[in-house]
């Protein structure tokens, strides 16, 4: 009876379901209309019991109401999606950027010990950190920012030569932008001084094809200098210059083209075609002055010698204000002496005011002395020397002769050519430059003594301690004094004299602070083997060091000796030094062998030394008692 009674109510619910179903379709009379939902919410898509938005429905007989969507509304639905998934991507790239930080704040705080030379296991805490940073792709990142490019290098500096070569194959594949790079340039000139013979190989092939790019590069020129001056062979070299000359040499080098005339030595109407190449990357390194290159300067040399007047007179114009930029290497110096040249008269008055605040550190530099010797030797306004670089050179005279090449430009500003200071081999080539000259050379040179040699002799007159303190300023001293003789030579000689007849003249040794700044500059070149001196068992190390910082008296130097006994020969200066010599000064001298030789020429030449002489005799035991030979002269030329 139960379950009758169940099902049969289960029926009736049934029923009345169905007819309140037709009852609410009959209530719309068989007109159906399109109407608004009533909620305004958007139905979001998928989610049954949301609205999408200002939708409308349209009623169906077999679904009963559906919504109608627009085309707009399946657009936006795609852009949704798309939405949605660069919102995930977004949180997972989150993730791994916060991992990241975390990995190089430790990396940070490993660094900050490993970089004091004082820390012990500096080893053990470097492979610690290379096996922090070796997972994924983290030194590619960490080299481009500038705190962690630093940890990069000290872990190059320091790490097992096993690490190196793991990080260097980390990097390998990113290394052309890393070169262009602000921070991560310094990670590739730390591989370069660090790593092995064959990184450095590997490391200076990978970025072929990209030599011109990194030559115009202001970060990029920086590596490619280091690699052409430092550490690429010959091969290498002209690899390198080979990517200037075609578009075809950029991936395939050919090892017969050795410079620039190899290009089109067997096909000659490629010339122009080669000329015109390079001069295009030539014309973008000067508009954005990054000539400061050793590459660079090698194929503007091969440029200027084989390209056409016209082309010369061009590039004459536009390294007119970079002279002082080119001379930093030897090619770079010949190139700015090639472009002095081939400039008009305009062109080298402009070339002179540009060169003016840079004349102290050209006449110094290893190279650079050698273009001023090159305006020197064929400048024709003498007028616009002397204001621009005459009179600077004057001013700081004494800095410019405590170097070689300040004292070869001193020099030839008084006796130009002289075979006692300049190999034949310089005044040949400086000769080259005369064609482009209109002055007779005797006029010239007469104008740049007139101009330069009073303000020298008075240079000396006033420290003459200073232009007697070593052999080599000693020697361009002789050569101011004895070119010819003005009005202040006699008080130039007085004060020479002065330092000389002094019985306590002495030479300064070498100061340790000098030597250890030498030290500090050579660093940065590559270390070449250096072999240990062997040392006399018999001599005690402590004698030897004394020996070295007793100072060296005067008389006693052989380049000195050299200076002194040219001055001796002029008659006027062995006059005055006769009259000035103390008997105490003498009596020091007599022990001295090189002392002895220099009183021997000086009774030859002096006019009145018959003071001297009687002097001398009356020493005559304490001569005899000496056993060097500049005694026994000294004993003839008193008897």
């Amino acid at each position: 009876m139960t379950t009758i009674s169940a099902e049969k109510r289960k029926n009736d619910s049934g029923e009345e379901s169905q007819s309140k179903k037709i009852k609410q379709v009959s209530k719309f009379s068989g007109k159906f209309e399109k109407r608004p939902f009533k909620d305004a919410k958007t139905r979001l898509p998928g989610k049954p019991g949301k609205f999408h938005g200002k939708g409308e429905r349209k009623f169906s007989a077999d679904k009963g109401f559906v919504n109608k969507t627009s085309g707009q509304d399946k657009q936006d639905w795609k852009a949704y999606k798309q939405q949605k998934k660069e919102l995930r991507i977004k949180r997972k790239e989150k993730q791994k950027t916060k991992d990241l930080m975390d990995v190089m704040n430790e990396a940070k705080q490993i660094y900050e010990k490993l970089k004091c030379k004082t820390t012990k296991g500096r080893v053990e805490m470097a492979t610690k950190l290379h096996n922090l940073l070796k997972g994924d792709d983290k030194y590619s990142k960490m080299v481009l920012s500038h705190d962690t490019a630093r940890v990069v290098q000290c872990l190059l500096k320091v790490a097992p030569a096993a690490i190196r070569s793991e990080i260097f194959e980390k990097l390998s594949g990113s290394l052309p932008s890393m070169a262009m790079s602000k921070y991560a340039h310094f990670c590739v000139l730390a591989m370069l001084k660090h790593g092995s013979a064959e990184t450095r190989e590997r490391l200076i092939e990978a970025l072929y094809g990209n030599y011109v790019k990194l030559c115009t590069h202001s970060f990029g020129h920086i590596i490619v200098d280091s690699i052409y001056m430092t550490w690429a062979t010959a091969q290498q070299k002209s690899s390198m210059r080979q990517e200037f000359y075609s578009e075809l040499y950029r991936r395939d080098k050919d090892s017969k083209v050795k410079c620039l005339v190899d290009t089109f030595k067997d096909a000659p109407h490629m010339k122009n075609v080669v000329l015109g190449t390079l001069k295009q990357h030539i014309v973008k390194a000067v508009n954005k002055k990054l000539v400061d290159n050793s590459l660079f300067h090698g194929i503007l040399v091969e440029y200027l010698m084989e390209c056409s007047e016209e082309d010369k007179l061009e590039m004459a114009i536009a390294f007119s204000g970079l002279l002082a930029s080119l001379a930093s290497t030897r090619e770079g110096t010949r190139a700015a002496t090639l472009c002095f040249w081939y400039g008009t008269a305009k062109e080298r008055r402009s070339a002179l005011k540009h060169l003016k605040e840079h004349v102290e550190k050209i006449c110094v530099h290893e190279f650079g002395y050698y273009l001023i010797l090159a305006i020197l030797h064929t400048i024709d306004d003498t007028k616009m020397l002397k204001k621009t670089l005459l009179d600077t050179i004057v001013n700081k005279v004494e800095a410019v002769v405590q170097h070689e090449g300040g004292r070869k430009i001193v020099e030839w500003m008084i006796q130009p050519g002289d075979t006692n200071n300049f190999h034949p081999s310089i005044t040949a080539t400086l000769n080259e430059g005369l064609k482009y000259s209109k002055k007779d050379v005797a006029v010239r040179q007469t104008e740049i003594l007139e101009a330069c040699h009073r303000d020298l002799v008075n240079a000396v007159a006033a420290n003459a301690n200073f232009w007697l303190s070593n052999g080599h300023i000693a020697r361009t001293t002789a050569t101011i004094l004895l070119a010819r003789e003005n009005e202040k030579t006699p008080e130039a000689f007085q004060s020479l004299v002065k330092v000389i007849s002094n019985p306590n003249w002495t030479l300064a040794p070498l100061e340790k602070a000098q030597t250890e700044e030498n030290e500090e500059s050579d660093e940065e070149k590559p270390k070449k083997k250096k072999f240990k001196k062997v040392k006399n068992p018999l001599v005690k190390h402590q004698v030897l060091e004394m020996a070295e910082e007793c100072p060296v008296i005067g008389v006693e130097d052989a380049g000195l000796h050299i200076v002194l006994k040219k001055l001796i020969k002029n008659p006027n200066f062995s006059s005055i030094l006769v009259e000035n010599l103390a008997e105490v000064t003498l009596v020091k001298w007599l022990p001295i062998n090189r002392a002895c030789f220099l009183l021997a020429d000086l009774l030859k030449s002096a006019t009145d030394s018959d003071k001297l002489r009687e002097i001398l005799r009356e020493r005559r035991d304490l001569i005899k008692s000496q056993k060097s030979s500049g005694a026994s002269v000294l004993l003839e030329k008193i008897q």
